[in-house]
């Protein structure tokens, strides 16, 4: 397909994480390059130091999903590379947040239930925003295994999961949020996967309570029939949001009230605030009348350029400094479809995959 690597895997975790690795290895290792780069800006750790962070965070792994953590394990023999490489970049969310530089994950994600919706489907969709140096390292695996929902989600090469949705009728999105707590635990992109093998959306909820969390991030949690719940998640506290008016929109700030007071990622950004009231005002104006087209436009909007729902590299900053939109995912829950343009999605058509038979 023309567009992101689809990498199709099955069978048990370690072969399921072989196959992987072997269809990714060059990506795997163009991701490594990647994260060393901005572990070196953003942290100041050499990659000896950044492997030994990592290892932090094997035990929470394989006590919370021992098939993911073998599934890891097989990533690296597929791919020719050391398990502690693979622990990295499932870890690259907690790590990079530990230093001084901040953070680009500034995504766009949006739910949309059937009442909202002009044919009465139902939604959930972002646009995911990271570093501009990651560029090319992103992949759509499609999963299946036994006992579980086979899952479809744009990640990046080497890693377990992110965006996506299953064959349960369960769909994920998420936004980086920095809170003034952080431990050692279960990474960000393990609950992401936990919660995208889940059967029903209680089950999608309780993957993310249950883990011992790592670090903040924010789960848009959404199923077919039209029901969502948003969980702001730290460490040690979760604070949850429901649809209004059949639709609910996030970035990367905190909206639980008690959660506010610990967000440190708010006063880095000069354009989540504007990016949430823009794709409000935006949906409300469609109220009833949302199509896949209305998000499309959505998605491609430039209000507060570069720092836009639509993000490009910004000229004034450095190469390292620099994000931009490397993917837009809509997601059509009922028809079991997405939509996913590669890059700026402005400047990229959207090409459609169906879970059932995405190898078009």
């Amino acid at each position: 397909m023309k567009g992101f690597p689809l990498i199709e895997t099955k069978g048990g975790a370690l072969e399921r994480g072989r196959q992987h690795g072997e269809q990714a290895s060059d990506l795997i290792r163009f991701n490594l390059e990647g994260y060393r780069r901005l572990f070196d800006y953003n942290t100041g750790l050499d990659w000896s130091q950044v492997l030994s962070r990592a290892r932090q965070y094997e035990r929470p792994i394989e006590e919370y999903a021992p098939h993911l953590f073998e599934e890891m394990r097989g990533i690296a023999e597929g791919a020719g590379v050391s398990l502690d490489d693979i622990l990295v970049l499932n870890c690259r969310t907690e790590i990079l947040s530990m230093g001084s530089i901040p953070l680009l994950d500034e995504c766009t994600a949006l739910f949309v239930a059937p009442e909202a919706t002009a044919n009465g489907h139902t939604y959930v969709a972002q646009n995911w925003d990271w570093s501009n140096v990651l560029r090319g390292g992103t992949v759509l695996l499609r999963v299946e295994q036994p006992d579980r929902p086979t899952v479809l989600t744009l990640t990046e090469a080497g890693m377990v999961g992110k965006i996506g949705l299953n064959s349960a009728g369960v769909g994920v999105c998420t936004n980086f949020l920095r809170h003034d707590h952080r431990r050692a635990g279960v990474p960000f992109h393990v609950l992401l996967r936990s919660a995208l093998e889940a059967d029903r959306l209680g089950l999608a909820v309780a993957a993310i309570y249950r883990g011992r969390r790592a670090d903040s991030g924010n789960y848009l949690l959404a199923h077919a029939d039209g029901e969502a719940v948003n969980l702001e998640a730290t460490p040690s506290d979760v604070g949850f949001l429901h649809p209004q008016d059949g639709v609910l929109v996030h970035t990367n700030h905190f909206l639980t009230p008690r959660l506010q007071a610990g967000d440190v990622g708010i006063v880095d950004s000069d354009n989540t605030l504007a990016r949430y009231g823009r794709a409000v005002r935006l949906l409300n104006g469609s109220s009833g009348k949302v199509t896949l087209e209305v998000l499309q436009d959505l998605f491609r909007d430039h209000f507060n350029y570069p720092h836009a729902i639509c993000r490009h590299p910004a000229p004034t900053l450095s190469e390292i400094e620099r994000g931009a939109t490397l993917a837009s995912m809509i997601i059509d829950l009922t028809a079991g479809e997405m939509y996913v343009s590669m890059g700026e999605p402005c400047q990229a058509e959207y090409t459609r995959l169906c879970l059932d038979r995405v190898s078009v």
